[in-house]
């Protein structure tokens, strides 16, 4: 069996993994970043909005945090492969279990064993451990036009594109905060806003849904469910169905932003890991995961307290738990 390469490899180049590899090399550990997309940042290019909550970064947007990451990943020589997806990974040698831990816990990682990640075609990497840094994707309607109106009406941030929209009839599906924000937004530049959400209940801060019902530029259209996103070369209509009747209707938009949500990227580790029953990655406070040198840090395992500052300190966390495994530090 091939000697692995690094130490570490860290699937996923956002806050969580890049923190996580500033710890590995100052413990001294050798690490490879592995990101999907063709820069790293992660969902630090989803934020449009200036960040209120992160300190030295007050103000910020996400692509200028991504940007000073990115630098402050270079001036410390971190190793990052970029533009390929991880298709695989495979325990070639498991990790000897420690002690017995509680039934509501995963188990604990005492020994490093091999893993094997595939990544493209015939590129195959090993380490004795891997860190799980893939956060989260967005949610989408998976109906007709939606994807084919990708940037041509059918956008995910108000923040970034509502000038484009000024004046104009679009329609916002969601019921999250996100969502109610993006109407408040958008009527706030003299759209005429339709609001679609699949339940009466909605899940936004009470403040914003408020300000929502308070402007009479957004109207709610609740327990209805979106059907297709019409349109040839750009977003002309929307057409949803009312719970409870067998007819579709139809409004005439110009854009359509879709907030419904995130969703954890697990499906690498289904079946190697436990998840909890939104697919989010189960981890003890060290980041371990149920399978002995696997650890998650980020987004991908917080469905409670997402946050840049959360994943930072996760990676900071996981890399002190991962040079002790490691042998680097006293337990």
């Amino acid at each position: 069996m091939p000697t692995p390469r690094h130490d570490v490899l860290i699937l996923g180049a956002g806050p969580a993994g890049i923190s996580t590899a500033l710890w590995l090399r100052d413990f001294k550990i050798s690490c490879l970043l592995l990101e999907r997309e063709r820069q790293p940042g992660g969902q630090l290019h989803q934020i449009h909005a200036p960040i209120p909550n992160y300190l030295t970064a007050y103000g910020w947007d996400g692509a200028r945090f991504a940007g000073v990451a990115l630098d402050d990943a270079r001036a410390a020589s971190l190793e990052i492969l970029v533009g390929e997806p991880v298709r695989r990974i495979v325990m070639e040698r498991p990790a000897r279990r420690g002690g017995a831990m509680k039934r509501s816990s995963p188990p604990s990682s005492s020994a490093a064993g091999v893993f094997r990640v595939d990544r493209g075609v015939r590129e195959r990497l090993r380490a004795s451990v891997v860190v799980l840094a893939t956060g989260l994707s967005r949610r989408t309607l998976g109906v007709p036009g939606e994807t084919e109106l990708e940037g041509r009406g059918v956008s995910h941030s108000a923040n970034r594109e509502r000038m484009r929209w000024a004046g104009r009839p679009v329609a916002v599906v969601g019921g999250g905060t996100a969502a109610v924000e993006d109407a408040v937004l958008c009527a706030e530049v003299g759209c005429e806003v339709t609001l679609i959400h699949h339940s009466t209940r909605f899940r936004a801060r009470n403040d914003f849904l408020q300000r929502a019902r308070a402007n009479p530029h957004v109207k709610f259209v609740t327990n209805s469910e979106v059907r297709a996103v019409v349109g040839k070369e750009r977003v002309e209509a929307l057409r949803y169905r009312k719970r409870g009747t067998k007819r579709d209707e139809t409004i005439a938009v110009d854009a359509v932003f879709v907030r419904i949500g995130w969703e954890p990227e697990t499906s690498i580790v289904r079946g190697m890991v436990r998840l909890d029953r939104r697919g989010y990655v189960r981890v003890n406070p060290s980041g371990r995961t149920s399978t002995p040198g696997l650890y998650a840090v980020g987004d991908v395992c917080s469905p409670d307290a997402p946050s840049i500052a959360g994943a930072v300190g996760q990676g900071a966390a996981a890399a002190w738990d991962i040079a002790r495994t490691l042998g680097r530090l006293p337990r």
